[in-house]
């Protein structure tokens, strides 16, 4: 058995303390415009992507997370939550996941479509492996729906993966994240079976049970600068 953590990382002490939760109608940005300011977003669907992605630029600074969601706090998530979108790509990748089958589709012995497990299993754990392995934390996301429907794509998640444990033999593996939704749990998890990745696998959550289709490493910028909230 293989266990791997980031040295002194926990979600109890470097994700933030308060949930993902937030006022509905809440704009994630505000455009200035020569018309006029114009809101988008709605920072009520969430903002686990900037939460995910904050908490890594606090820990790589060196910062402890502030206590609540402040108003200059929530500007900070909101704009680290665009840039956890990575557009167009990142959004056309969720999309392009949440529209596969688990499985992997063929015919007469040739694969066609590649299914979720296999994309998560053979394509982006080991990225996420070697960032891990190199003691550092790996911002993922959660692919949970399942539609050709792009409104659903906000029923997705994010959330920041720092160790994991890994039986070879049988293919059991277990990795430790920071989720936003459930601040200071240090036990939350996900696990998959890694063996034959094309028959398709459940993904399960510690705390709602199998209700991940797949994931992968999602693209992190850190800032140029440490944080500041003002």
């Amino acid at each position: 058995m293989r266990r791997v953590f980031v040295p002194d990382f926990a979600p109890s002490r470097h994700g933030f303390p308060f949930p993902n939760t937030y006022p509905p109608g809440a704009p994630v940005v505000e455009l200035p415009t020569p018309f006029g300011t114009i809101p988008l977003g709605d920072a009520g669907g969430g903002l686990c992507g900037g939460m995910a992605f904050a908490a890594l630029d606090l820990f790589t600074f060196h910062q402890p997370p502030p206590p609540a969601p402040t108003p200059p706090v929530f500007r900070y998530l909101c704009r680290r939550l665009l840039d956890s979108f990575n557009l167009p790509g990142g959004v056309l990748k969720y999309f392009d996941w949440q529209r596969r089958p688990l499985e992997t589709r063929g015919f007469a012995g040739v694969a066609f479509q590649d299914g979720l497990s296999k994309l998560t299993i053979e394509d982006e754990w080991p990225k996420i492996r070697q960032l891990l392995d190199a003691e550092q934390p790996a911002p993922l996301g959660l692919v949970k729906a399942h539609s050709f429907n792009p409104s659903d794509l906000g029923k997705n998640h994010q959330v920041l993966a720092y160790g994991y444990s890994l039986d070879e033999a049988a293919g059991d593996l277990t990795i430790w994240i920071y989720d936003p939704n459930y601040p200071g749990d240090d036990e939350l998890a996900i696990t998959i079976n890694l063996l034959d990745p094309h028959n398709g696998h459940d993904i399960a959550h510690s705390h709602e049970g199998v209700s991940i289709r797949g994931f992968f490493l999602t693209e992190y910028r850190a800032p140029n600068e440490p944080p500041t909230f003002e």
